[in-house]
């Protein structure tokens, strides 16, 4: 089986308009990298987080302005909902949003805790419907460069 690793995320779909449609046609998996986006799409981040100029954050696009509030925004507002919904939390509904996508072999979040593996694994509990699918796909369609 040939499998191709590259960046992919809620924030970052580039490879689903380029990358991903080729792999499917070609029976080629695709396991995407930071589907977490450094825990951007965990929910952990206020929209009123600062961040000092010597963090790993300092000077990162999606930590910063009008693209880092939308991206808090969305959470809050379309995730955080459907994540109550399912008595879950953000990230295992993003991680749900990959697992449900066919175009996605296997999703490999990155976790530095044990408690984070286990609250990862349970996205797999998770069954979003297709309006959710949506809803979170087009809160993140609408990101500022």
């Amino acid at each position: 089986m040939d499998i191709v690793e590259d960046a992919y995320n809620l924030i970052d779909r580039q490879a689903a308009d380029t990358l991903m449609p080729y792999l499917q046609q070609h029976g080629i998996s695709f396991v995407p990298y930071f589907p977490l986006a450094s825990g951007l799409l965990t929910g952990k981040y206020r929209a009123d987080q600062v961040f000092s100029a010597d963090s790993w954050q300092a000077g990162k696009p999606n930590f910063q302005g009008a693209r880092f509030a939308a991206i808090t925004a969305a959470l809050t507002d379309t995730v955080k909902p459907i994540a109550d919904h399912h008595q879950a939390t953000a990230a295992q509904v993003i991680l749900a949003w990959y697992i449900q996508d066919p175009a996605i072999a296997v999703v490999i979040p990155g976790a530095r805790t044990p408690e984070q593996a286990t609250q990862n694994a349970g996205a797999l509990d998770v069954t979003l419907s297709v309006d959710e699918v949506k809803q979170i796909s087009e809160a993140f369609k609408r990101l500022p460069a």
